[in-house]
């Protein structure tokens, strides 16, 4: 039974880091186009009001998934940890 919780714990904990790499990419992603979109709208802040106003709803629902992906994000870092935990106090 200790043998499978370890080899429980292990899979769980790879399976948590793969989804971490890819939460990190797609939040560094999103970062990077917010970065480049402000830049491009710098010197035309007009466009630049009018197109958010008219896309509204659409960047509302995106913020939100961006804080779900966020708090997914800080989930996963936590369960991380507590596995790295687990796993040392055992061996103990």
């Amino acid at each position: 039974m200790k043998n499978n919780l370890d080899e429980i714990i292990k899979e769980r904990l790879e399976n948590r880091k793969q989804w971490r790499n890819y939460l990190g990419w797609s939040l560094t992603h999103r970062y990077l186009a917010s970065n480049a979109k402000r830049l491009y709208y710098k010197d035309k802040p007009l466009l630049n009001l009018i197109l958010k106003l008219y896309f509204l709803p659409y960047n509302t629902m995106k913020y939100f998934f961006y804080v779900c992906d966020r708090h997914k994000f800080d989930m996963i870092e936590t369960e991380i940890r507590m596995l790295k935990g687990d796993k040392h106090d055992e061996k103990k």
